[in-house]
């Protein structure tokens, strides 16, 4: 696990970028760093160790250093290639998982590796004999990787912060992108917030070749949506196990989040199957309405682990705020970011490594508000029939927008937070104008079989990769806490969407995940109703607001561009007078506004400080193995 940052730039300006830049990621990887300089190309990586401590620094190279790589993540399956490759004569000096990425590039090209590869990663090659740079991003979008270009001038990296910082990218903000996040809390597809910087979408890579700086992203993988077929027990649990049992593979010690709900729950007793006495971590509130921590107890004492319970101290609020806004790298409103950064940060005194049940709700369907869609497959299967012996199938209406305006939610159910006439008075008008990404978005979940895989496979295309796995991966790294998600294994992944609905959603949510736990858990820890995070949003938006002399005063010392200050008052006096009914908004609207004031403050610091050449006695964090 690292954080991996480059650029390709011939102006000897920019030589110096590269140490700042690292030092502003320090929490990605605090166990040191590595770089490779070749003549325009200069790729840098913070690490974290996990996988052969010892041996396995970056860069790693194959053909006698003619192919260069740096990976943030982890290959679970590298032992596997690792034993191809050596068939084939590739010879290892390291056991690192990074190591057969570059043998890997070289023996199977960059497309041939991307289809072998089981993991969670941003890649960087460069391949020094065809002068390209190649760049890549797992199949769901576990690790971030964020690209900017101008001109002769390419910048990459694990954070939105250290591309943003490159001298070439602009302070525009992206109006799209932020109507989105006035919509959702979160910014889906290739967008950033910031008009300059994209990201490579999940399953998707890019060729820069170096010597015309020509380079268009490209997709290598995207989660299959097919006709819903009947999976045995048997495969279902092999697939199971299997995710989970790879993504315990590591050379430091492995935990477990576990909040006593049943994805969790089955990740920590397949975990301690294999591992006794694994460690799991879990968050408590002072609040017994809202407190699972005895559930997690329950489990635990059930699967043999060693628990850590830790309880959210509820008046930190307002620091742990800007803790988070400090940490989080691109704004998303997600209130969850709070006990989950809190747990990170307990849990990493104990493990290196976390697993938790990311990806289980969509792939296995297991949200409240998709019922309305299983309950429509019921009449869609007599409609189906009656069409079929008709001679004309039955066709879903085709989606053509993410957000359903009418409706006020998006096309998986889930609700937004505002129409688009106040998003018009908060942000302004847009310009109607194709999205490659919503058209590509739109065309993949038209695929869909019936309601519910339709819903599902819309989650999974962009509240899962902008939201769920954004603020696993920020507020655990922030911490140097590696995040894994068993139920995000490809595998996994696509029997779990495709099953037949009932078997996802019908008396309960999940049904074939809560059929095959009861193999590991007894039945009333399985069928115990989805809780997850429940926090007093009301009263401490209240409270925030009135201890900084009332939105009027907040929005003033605190702008964010693109928004429009006098609405963004009105609006917020409003909710505040009516008992702050629209605490999810509001809570977006105070996150970006805390993000942005910390974002443009380390940006600003960092361009500074890459301004010139480090200086002898800079701090060692910089210069460290660089």
């Amino acid at each position: 696990m690292c954080g991996i940052v480059g650029y390709v730039s011939s102006d000897p300006d920019d030589a110096a970028l590269l140490g700042p830049l690292l030092a502003s990621m320090v929490h990605r990887g605090p166990d040191g760093a590595g770089a490779h300089h070749s003549g325009p190309v200069h790729i840098g990586m913070r690490r974290l160790s996990v996988i052969d401590p010892n041996g396995g620094w970056q860069p790693l190279t194959s053909c006698d250093g003619r192919v260069v790589a740096f990976q943030n993540g982890e290959i679970y399956n590298y032992r596997e290639l690792r034993s191809q490759l050596t068939q084939c004569g590739y010879r290892f000096r390291t056991q690192s998982d990074t190591e057969v990425i570059a043998h890997g590039y070289d023996a199977w090209g960059l497309d041939g590796l991307l289809r072998k590869l089981d993991g969670m990663f941003a890649i960087a090659i460069h391949d020094l004999d065809r002068n390209v740079l190649c760049l890549a991003r797992d199949r769901f979008g576990e690790k971030p990787l964020f690209f900017a270009r101008s001109g002769a001038k390419f910048g990459f990296g694990s954070t939105l912060l250290s591309v943003a910082a490159m001298p070439w990218v602009t302070d525009a903000v992206d109006p799209l992108a932020l109507h989105r996040y006035l919509a959702l809390h979160f910014v889906p597809g290739e967008r950033t917030i910031l008009r300059d910087v994209r990201q490579l979408l999940p399953g998707e890579s890019i060729t820069l070749e170096l010597g015309s700086m020509w380079a268009e992203p490209r997709r290598y993988y995207q989660l299959p949506i097919t006709r819903p077929r009947r999976v045995s027990n048997d495969e279902l649990v092999d697939a199971l196990e299997e995710a989970v049992t790879s993504r315990l593979v590591a050379d430091v010690p492995v935990g477990v989040f576990l909040s006593g709900g049943l994805d969790s729950s089955t990740v920590a007793a397949i975990g301690a199957k294999h591992h006794p006495g694994i460690a799991t971590f879990s968050m408590g509130f002072d609040d017994r309405q809202v407190d699972e921590s005895q559930h997690a107890a329950a489990v635990a004492r059930v699967i043999g682990s060693e628990h850590h319970s830790f309880v959210f101290d509820q008046t930190h609020f307002p620091t742990l705020l800007a803790e988070v806004a400090e940490k989080l790298d691109t704004p998303i409103g997600d209130q969850a970011l709070l006990p989950v950064f809190w747990l990170s940060r307990e849990a990493r005194k104990y493990a290196t490594v976390a697993l938790s049940g990311e990806g289980a709700d969509e792939i296995f369907a297991g949200y409240g508000y998709y019922r309305r869609f299983a309950q429509r497959n019921v009449a869609q299967a007599v409609s189906w029939w009656r069409a079929v012996f008709s001679g004309s199938p039955l066709r879903m209406r085709p989606a053509t927008s993410l957000i359903c305006e009418g409706e006020a939610m998006t096309l998986s159910g889930f609700p937004i937070l505002t129409n688009a006439e106040e998003r018009l008075r908060l942000a302004g008008p847009l310009r109607n104008l194709p999205d490659p990404w919503e058209e590509e978005f739109l065309h993949w979940v038209s695929r869909a079989s019936d309601p519910l895989q339709r819903a599902t496979a819309a989650d999974i295309g962009s509240w899962l990769s902008a939201d769920l796995l954004v603020k696993f991966d920020r507020m655990s790294m922030a911490h140097s806490l590696e995040g894994r998600a068993p139920f995000l294994s490809p595998r996994l992944a696509e029997i779990g969407l495709c099953l037949p609905p009932r078997q996802r959603m019908g008396a309960q949510s999940k049904m074939a995940l809560r059929r095959l736990a009861r193999k590991y858990l007894p039945s009333e820890l399985v069928d115990r109703p989805k809780q997850g995070f429940v926090l007093p949003m009301t009263r401490w938006l209240a409270d925030w607001f009135r201890d900084r002399d009332g939105p009027g005063a907040y929005f003033s010392s605190h702008s964010m561009p693109g928004l429009d200050r006098t609405a963004l008052t009105e609006l917020t006096d409003a909710d505040l007078a009516a008992g702050v009914r629209r605490e999810r908004l509001l809570f977006a609207i105070v996150m970006l506004h805390e993000w942005w004031r910390s974002f443009a403050y380390q940006r600003n610091a960092l361009r500074s400080r890459g301004s010139s050449s480090p200086k002898p006695n800079a701090p060692a964090q910089v210069l460290d193995s660089l």
